[in-house]
């Protein structure tokens, strides 16, 4: 397990080295550029039909709960670094903010503090409360896909989106992959963490050997 460091809370990734050859760690911008921070893991899949041109990467994050702005512009860094070497990538962790696609909550159910920072501004205080988007069009934008939402669509499964905090009504955690990996998307699945956790877990299954080598890059 590689950890990151943070001005807050860490952030890490694990694997299995039976599966996984680690290539290295990024965390370089993870304390000045990020509430949270990232962990950016590089890796070499083993046992695959044909080898990846250029490696995985697995970036674990925690965006700010603050403000959605802010946790856009922590998205937009992202997406850049899990691009950075060569575009074959996902992101995932507590992404904090209302995801694309999903339905509108019931805002009147949420802490004051929490829809002053995930929802639009109002003009008045008889205004309804309205979910900003902006991290997931940033996701959507940067061409990232969202594992659960794709899965939704594709299956017409509208369940796949089931909100992720316990004591809320979003989907907070998410998966994000790069274009390459949309075809590798096999499964996803919440992970009870019974008293452990105050949010569920999210699983991911990708058959790296349906991966898009095309869609790899270079870096400019």
């Amino acid at each position: 397990m590689k950890v990151a460091p943070s001005r807050n809370r860490n952030t890490a990734v694990a694997w299995d080295p039976a599966h996984l050859e680690l290539l290295g760690v990024e965390t370089k911008l993870s304390v000045t550029e990020m509430h949270h921070g990232y962990c950016a893991a590089r890796f070499r899949p083993l046992s695959l039909e044909r080898e990846l041109p250029v490696p995985l990467v697995a970036v674990s994050t925690h965006l700010t709960p603050y403000s959605a702005e802010v946790a856009a512009q922590e998205a937009q860094l992202l997406c850049a670094r899990a691009r950075r070497y060569g575009g074959i990538a996902l992101v995932g962790g507590d992404i904090n903010h209302v995801p694309l696609g999903d339905e509108e909550i019931d805002w009147t159910r949420v802490k004051p503090y929490n829809r002053a920072s995930r929802c639009h501004r109002r003009k008045s205080p008889d205004e309804p409360w309205i979910g900003n988007r902006v991290v997931g069009e940033t996701f959507r934008d940067g061409e990232f896909t969202d594992v659960a939402a794709y899965l939704a669509d594709k299956l017409e499964d509208r369940s796949l989106r089931e909100c992720t905090g316990k004591g809320g009504l979003l989907r907070v955690d998410q998966v994000h992959v790069t274009d390459s990996l949309v075809p590798a998307i096999k499964d996803y699945w919440r992970v009870g963490p019974g008293e452990d956790s105050d949010h569920y877990g999210v699983g991911v299954n990708l058959d790296l050997d349906r991966t898009d080598h095309s869609q790899a890059h270079d870096w400019t």
